[in-house]
């Protein structure tokens, strides 16, 4: 059983080192395609931070090795390099310029008898479930670093590793579909925000500049200190937040918190993230099939892990 144990975790953990220099690959390939660069300006603090954690990686994988330590400080800079990846991704996918679909999105929405009016004015009059849905909303960095903290916690890193693959996945093809049927979003469209300036009244911030910069070629350099979600269709704040609950439901703690906190971050999309509903069903889509081709892969894996030592044997 312990053996059995050990090799599902070394497939786990090959499988998520593969997916995470997969999702590099892809983003790297993709930023040149669409002739895209990054502006990387690590201050000090930074620098010494980062050379510690490679330092003190190497040290307890390979000089004194501990596996324990070294699968943590492994998962947290995959977790890390999959979320910067994905954020290039999106990027390049965002500069391909294709005609927007926000016609199309508004349409599907008012099939769905969605009015987005009518969920601002309802929202307006209620001042505090405003505030705790745009906490919800701005939650996401945070969840994703309950998921690295819990899983260490509770000596879960096969939960960690899972997520990382799913992340990976969903990351993916929410560009490869933001890409191909880009919006400006329901701000923009339908509310009749300047397209002009990122800064707007009331202290709101609109990303439509860096969209549009990214489309007509303006921009085309990413400084990575003001990086932001461009990808109106599928959401993929609701994609992380289905991810979110799968990965720590095992964790039953976790559940009477995660469950109502990313029900309110969905609910918050049209609000806080200018989404159309329609962005809503994309990204549970896009988290169930993030979700079942995590599941596909690691188990078509195991099948071929077992089928080579069959042949060992044989």
């Amino acid at each position: 059983m312990r053996d059995r144990l050990i090799e599902d975790d070394r497939l786990l953990s090959a499988v998520t080192s593969q997916t995470t220099l997969a999702t590099a690959l892809l983003a790297a390939l993709a930023m040149n395609l669409v002739g895209l660069s990054c502006s990387f300006e690590l201050s000090a603090d930074t620098a010494v931070l980062l050379t510690s954690y490679v330092f003190l990686t190497v040290y307890v994988s390979f000089v004194r090795p501990n596996a324990e330590l070294a699968g943590v400080l492994i998962c947290f800079g995959q977790l890390v390099v999959v979320i910067l990846m994905g954020i290039l991704l999106t990027y390049a996918a965002s500069a391909l310029p294709l005609p927007y679909r926000d016609a199309e999105l508004h349409a599907i929405d008012r099939w769905f008898g969605f009015d987005r009016a009518n969920y601002l004015a309802f929202l307006s009059r209620h001042d505090a479930l405003r505030d705790v849905l745009s906490f919800a909303y701005n939650s996401m960095m945070k969840q994703n670093i309950l998921v690295l903290v819990a899983a260490i916690l509770t000596w879960r890193l096969d939960r960690l590793r899972l997520y990382i693959i799913a992340f990976a996945v969903a990351v993916t093809a929410t560009a490869i579909i933001g890409g191909c049927i880009p919006a400006a979003n329901a701000m923009i469209y339908l509310d009749g925000v300047s397209k002009e300036f990122s800064t707007l009244p009331e202290g709101g911030h609109s990303y439509f500049p860096v969209l549009d910069g990214l489309r007509n070629g303006t921009l085309r350099i990413i400084d990575f200190r003001s990086v932001e979600g461009l990808i109106s269709f599928p959401s993929f704040h609701t994609a992380n937040a289905i991810l979110f609950v799968w990965a720590l439901w095992p964790i039953r703690i976790l559940r009477l918190v995660l469950v109502p906190l990313n029900l309110l971050l969905i609910a918050g999309t049209p609000l806080c993230g200018a989404h159309y509903a329609v962005d809503i069903v994309g990204g549970l889509a896009v988290a169930c099939g993030a979700v079942a081709a995590t599941n596909w892969l690691i188990h078509a894996r195991r099948i071929e892990h077992q089928e080579r030592l069959l042949l060992a044997q044989g």
